[in-house]
């Protein structure tokens, strides 16, 4: 009886470290902000005072055109970034995955960006693509000045060039996943395709992507839900600008932060992670039901 009771409990002890961290450094924050937006706190004052759901009638009452701004520049820069990240990835992954000399060379160039700063690699490419930086002069110079745009300062160009620098800084991380993935695919599958004489496309299309549908399928949904929070490239690139081009919901965040009101900064924290976590459950499920359709 006690050798089964330690059987089942020795285990479980191994998740004690891991449940500690998560409590002290995730959960009780995230449930003392819940606390603080329903509260006066502010970072010029010491106490707070309970005000009941007064900081979510200023965010969706009076701040209600804003914050919609906001949330659909969020949304749209996921999608964006989820796009680029899983086209490009993918493909990288299917060139990287034939033998050829440098393969490994160019597996680590491409994976290399995530290792570098945010802030060095958008101030960076700021300086890079400025109405007056080396992009725009090398195109005047080779006779297509037509193609010469202020990419960082235009408003109709701005949200899309935050978005490719994400998507050149992060896509590594797709053509990891499904790289590996990929050469997970049984070699007899393969061989008996060749045997068959099937084409390169039909094998790539009828046997590969089936077979990792759900790498690629995690690597979109972790995508997008980074996309729903990103923060550092914008700041590093156009911080929020022109305007409000590219002041999607973590900046409108900065922004009610900067007032000192920190009770109304936590409500719209709350609705960030609120709007993120609902959004990735429902992709969630749309995902899971395709898969089961498919295996049916």
């Amino acid at each position: 009886m006690k050798n089964a009771l330690a059987a089942r409990v020795y285990p479980r002890t191994f998740l004690v470290p891991a449940i500690v961290v998560f409590t002290i450094f995730f959960l009780f924050p995230a449930l003392l902000g819940l606390w603080l937006a329903f509260t006066d706190a502010s970072t010029l004052s010491r106490t707070q005072e309970f005000i009941g759901i007064r900081n979510f009638d200023l965010l969706f009452v009076d701040n209600l055109p804003g914050f919609l701004q906001s949330v659909g520049l969020q949304f749209l820069y996921a999608v964006i970034v989820t796009l680029l990240k899983t086209v490009v990835g993918v493909a990288l992954a299917f060139l990287l995955d034939r033998a050829f000399r440098g393969n490994h060379g160019l597996r680590a160039l491409v994976y290399l960006p995530m290792m570098l700063s945010t802030i060095v690699v958008g101030s960076t490419f700021y300086f890079l693509l400025a109405n007056d930086g080396p992009v725009n002069q090398a195109l005047r110079g080779l006779g297509l000045g037509f193609l010469a745009q202020d990419w960082f300062g235009s408003f109709d160009l701005a949200l899309y060039t935050v978005g490719i620098v994400e998507t050149w800084m992060g896509v590594g991380w797709t053509m990891v996943i499904v790289l590996a993935a990929l050469q997970a695919v049984p070699k007899d599958l393969i061989e008996a395709a060749n045997l068959d004489g099937v084409s390169a496309w039909q094998m790539t299309r009828y046997l590969k992507i089936p077979f990792i549908s759900h790498a690629i399928t995690l690597t979109a949904l972790l995508s997008f839900v980074a996309g729903m929070k990103a923060f550092d490239i914008i700041i590093a690139t156009t911080g929020g600008g022109p305007g409000t081009a590219t002041s999607v919901l973590t900046i409108f965040n900065m922004k009610a932060l900067s007032t000192s009101n920190l009770g109304y900064a936590s409500a719209v924290s709350f609705t960030q992670f609120m709007l993120v976590t609902l959004i990735a459950l429902v992709l969630n499920a749309i995902i899971n039901r395709s898969t089961k359709v498919k295996d049916l």
